[in-house]
């Protein structure tokens, strides 16, 4: 019984962390055009951020953490991106994609975008095992400058049919999470 509870726990929780926040794909592609000329640079992206999907404090019982290596040479991105959610009482659910396409917009927002190559479950108890195995929708990660209420923020998506949510491949996607420590450095 407890398997199954953990089981129902993290599945809620990978449907959260995988879909991400809704975004829409006109602004994505306003934005992308925008942003062509900088992902023709050479750019290097290397981050870690702890984040919070609740506000600007931590979230106790949760670790919610990204790390991005990327870069783009000639036009071509090529990295890894991580995105981990960490609940005490339930397990592990870890997002991974390799990415097609990292840019940086007029503002300083730092978008990164790809298919996620797998998503693991791993149970408090029991075994890892991959959420929609074979399935490899865009995902997509940015990092914005400091607002005006000097916090940094970051935007995270994945593409789903079910909640009629679109990543764009090169398009930023709106905030939806507060960055509590760590950062990301990036190199032109």
């Amino acid at each position: 019984m407890r398997k199954l509870i953990t089981a129902v726990a993290l599945t809620a929780a990978v449907t959260a962390l995988a879909a991400g926040t809704a975004g829409t794909a006109s602004a994505a592609s306003a934005s992308a055009s925008a942003s062509a000329s900088a992902s023709a640079q050479h750019l290097t992206l290397h981050g870690w951020t702890l984040l919070s999907d609740h506000g600007p404090g931590p979230t106790p019982g949760e670790r919610l953490t990204a790390q991005v290596s990327a870069r783009t040479l000639d036009g071509r991105a090529r990295g890894h991106v991580a995105v981990q959610h960490v609940f005490e009482t339930s397990g592990t659910v870890r997002a991974e994609f390799d990415v097609d396409c990292l840019t940086v917009d007029e503002n300083g927002a730092i978008t990164v975008t790809g298919p996620i190559s797998k998503t693991v479950i791993t149970p408090l108890v029991g075994e890892p095992y991959l959420f929609d195995e074979g399935h490899h929708p865009e995902a997509g990660l940015t990092f914005y400058p400091i607002d005006e209420q000097h916090q940094r923020r970051v935007g995270w998506s994945r593409t789903d049919p079910k909640m009629h949510s679109e990543v764009a491949k090169c398009g930023p996607v709106p905030a939806s999470l507060w960055v509590i420590d760590g950062g990301t450095f990036l190199r032109r």
